[in-house]
């Protein structure tokens, strides 16, 4: 039998010490299963997002799945399409579009406006009337989440933008959260240099959007277009991993699945040649299904060796500079995921971790090292008091990169004690 693998990728997870000196919402949180696994496993720090990779999901994620961000680039635009099922030839160009709401002043207030279902559905209308068909592909992926794929045939249209190859990386904003204060206008004008004919689209679009007020918009909204890219050519994480976690098959493919809501998780999974069911009930905010998340992620170990599990709350909640909202749902996350994943599978070797640091304190994300544990066979202890930043720092275990820690996760055979997980052995 193998050891089945469960990583939890509780994305954003991890903050920055406050200036007020109170603690950190992981380490407010009342998570006595993560503090006992962490008494009881290894733990220490991951440096999750290297040296000249910004700090985001579309580079921790990949990382934590085995691949180097900087060797194998995936824009969030071509992922997140790929998870709604669009479309994408390797020239075709795919955006990701978040819905911003404004201020008073026309500026950027909050880069992930929270929308009621009227106005989603709105939106999308809107999105759809100035992304037409055949030129254009469009997705919702929910709440503020849209997907905009330019077909290669329109991009004659932008006389800087010819049919270029595959391997060129378009021009693309910044993300939403390092516009806040900008005008829509003002900040996209570098858009309309380099994707003229997109940025006609987007300013159509905007025109409609800010005359939305309402109780969620009370200033008007607007269409955000960044973290776009061609569709990614990620190896196949199989391929990556040949050998199965399994002590009578080791020549048997690896075989993983990813359990996710938020659509850039799910494109990479497919992308990387994972299984990524539609989770009902998963809704990449604050408010998802945990037990539906535990109940699907324990029907794919039955015929797969590694199941990751990504939730997309707590970066949600930090990008709102909501501390007690972040805090209370590490507490629900304990009790709902963390806790029944361990009891139904105590023979699981059983990571946590994240991809990033979302701070609090700005609402943005920030390339710091971030914590982690190991708990279950083959890990051998390098315990820490409990589970969060200043504990895990504390171990002094310290571990290189994303794939360092995947390595160190896949290592390990049950029922083998030379194949243990040795913390303080060096990962490349």
């Amino acid at each position: 039998m193998h050891t089945p693998r469960i990583i939890c990728i509780l994305d954003g997870m991890a903050d920055l010490p406050r200036d007020d000196g109170q603690p950190t919402p992981l380490a407010a949180a009342h998570t006595p299963t993560l503090d006992h696994l962490a008494a009881t496993g290894t733990v220490g720090l991951c440096q999750v997002i290297p040296t000249g990779a910004e700090a985001g999901s579309d580079a921790g994620i990949p990382a934590l799945l085995g691949y180097d961000p900087l060797r194998h680039p995936a824009a969030r635009g071509p992922l997140e399409a790929l998870a709604a099922g669009l479309p994408l030839a390797p020239r075709d160009t795919a955006w990701r579009c978040n819905v911003v709401a404004l201020d008073a002043h026309g500026n950027i207030a909050d880069p992930a406006a929270t929308l009621l279902p009227a106005t989603e559905q709105t939106i999308a209308r809107i999105v759809r009337d100035a992304f037409p068909t055949p030129a254009y592909g469009t997705a919702h992926g929910g709440g503020f989440r849209f997907t905009v794929v330019e077909r290669d045939g329109d991009n004659a249209a932008s006389p800087s933008y010819p049919a270029a190859p595959a391997a060129l990386t378009p021009f693309t904003p910044a993300g939403p959260q390092d516009v806040i204060g900008q005008s829509p206008a003002d900040a996209l004008r570098a858009l309309a240099r380099h994707h003229p004919a997109l940025h006609a689209r987007i300013t159509t679009a905007n025109a409609q959007l800010a005359r939305l007020a309402g109780p969620d918009a009370p200033h008007g909204l607007a269409l955000w277009p960044w973290g776009c890219g061609h569709r990614p050519a990620l190896p196949p994480f199989f391929a990556c991993h040949p050998a199965a976690a399994s002590s009578t098959h080791p020549d048997a493919p690896l075989t993983a699945a990813m359990v996710a809501a938020v659509p850039l998780a799910r494109g990479l999974a497919m992308a990387a040649g994972l299984i990524a069911p539609e989770i009902p009930g998963a809704t990449g905010g604050a408010d998802t299904d945990l037990a539906a998340k535990t109940a699907a992620a324990l029907a794919l170990l039955t015929d797969h060796a590694v199941v990751f599990i990504h939730v997309e709350g707590p970066d949600m909640c930090a990008h709102a500079r909501d501390a007690r909202a972040k805090s209370d749902l590490l507490t629900r996350i304990d009790a709902e995921l963390i806790a029944p994943l361990r009891a139904a599978r105590p023979d699981a070797l059983l990571c946590v971790t994240c991809d990033h640091v979302t701070h609090c304190g700005d609402g943005r994300h920030h390339p710091d090292a971030v914590p982690f544990l190991l708990h279950g066979p083959g890990a051998l202890p390098h315990p820490a008091a409990r589970f969060d930043e200043a504990a895990c720092a504390a171990t002094g275990l310290r571990i290189p990169s994303g794939p360092a820690l995947l390595d160190m996760v896949l290592r390990t055979v049950a029922n083998q004690p030379d194949s243990a997980i040795d913390p303080t052995a060096p990962h490349d």
